[in-house]
């Protein structure tokens, strides 16, 4: 059922989008909603019922103040599962602590925003999102690192032992290496102090 929304510009005139729910097959899942909204409606913005205020912003990535940031830690190391984000919005009017807060969607069709502590789980579809608005602060929430916490020593083992994890070690072996000398002089001339 196609969807129409208003939005009241602050010259007291109306302006009224519509936004018809993508095609797709019957078989075929809503995991390219986000792609097909993102390039439908770039720029738009559409008024969310909550939190009361709240304006998504149709942006891409490129368009966030996150522009320059390494995504993928956002997919990488908050929800349990590795999955593909692709950035759909700013959510604007309402507080936050950050300066934009960034919605998200991925293959679970859920909606997250981010807000540089946590992701947040806004909305279950983008038909919540739009027929019932988003709830932020969530109640579902993931830190930076959560992907982590039920990994057993076998699994961490098994990233050491990976492409990844020898290219790390390395890193963190060069890194030490080059802060060695400094380091050591620093902790000569405290002991020196200490005896004074």
């Amino acid at each position: 059922m196609p969807k129409d929304i208003m939005l009241n510009s602050s010259l007291g005139q109306s302006n009224v989008f519509h936004f018809p729910p993508p095609k797709r097959r019957k078989d075929e899942d809503s995991s390219a909603d986000g792609s097909q909204f993102e390039s439908a409606n770039k720029g738009k913005r559409f008024p969310l019922k909550k939190p009361a205020g709240a304006i998504l912003k149709k942006a891409g990535l490129e368009d966030t103040l996150y522009k320059d940031a390494d995504v993928n830690s956002w997919r990488k190391f908050y929800l349990p599962n590795t999955v593909t984000m692709q950035v759909i919005g700013v959510v604007e009017g309402i507080s936050c602590p950050c300066d934009q807060l960034i919605l998200m969607t991925c293959e679970d069709q859920q909606v997250y925003a981010y807000d540089e502590e946590e992701l947040h789980l806004v909305a279950s579809s983008f038909k919540q999102l739009f027929d019932e608005g988003m709830e932020y602060p969530a109640s579902k929430t993931y830190y930076k690192g959560e992907a982590f916490k039920e990994m057993t020593k076998k699994d961490w083992e098994q990233v050491w032992k990976s492409q990844v994890g020898r290219r790390l070690d390395e890193e963190h072996k060069k890194f030490v290496a080059t802060r060695k000398p400094r380091l050591l002089d620093f902790m000569k001339h405290n002991q020196i102090l200490k005896g004074c």
